[in-house]
């Protein structure tokens, strides 16, 4: 008989890893971000663009779903990593985020890589 908490189940989770290659912060995401994730995405954001001419690849090719808390996140951390003199670009492939990013016009917005290997060389 265990826990008194209920089964967390139906729970969204959120994957994040932090790692470098090449010089540049690799922030990859994988499951869902939500509300209930944003502060650990804001978190690795800060931590991924500390310091001057930052170099961060925000990879969300493995996230399932993103909603507007997250997508707010991506677009403030992209205009403060510019600010600061760094840059950012995010790796959006085919699936639920892409069309999510397509249809709020974030594409246009953001710069957007369809891999890892094609936003290290733009972070160059």
């Amino acid at each position: 008989m265990g826990s008194s908490d209920p089964p967390e189940e139906n729970v969204p989770q959120l994957g994040v890893e932090i790692f470098e290659r090449e010089g540049a912060q690799i922030v990859a995401l994988s499951g869902e971000l939500d509300l209930r994730a944003a502060a650990e995405l804001q978190s690795a954001l800060d931590q991924a663009s500390a310091g001057e001419h930052a170099r961060v690849c925000l990879d969300l090719s493995a996230l399932q779903f993103i909603d507007s808390t997250g997508l707010a996140i991506v677009i403030r951390s992209h205009q403060d990593t510019i600010e600061a003199g760094g840059r950012l670009v995010v790796v959006c492939a085919a699936g639920n985020v892409r069309r999510t990013f397509e249809t709020t016009g974030l594409m246009a917005m953001l710069s957007v890589a369809e891999t890892v290997d094609e936003a290290l060389q733009r972070l160059v």
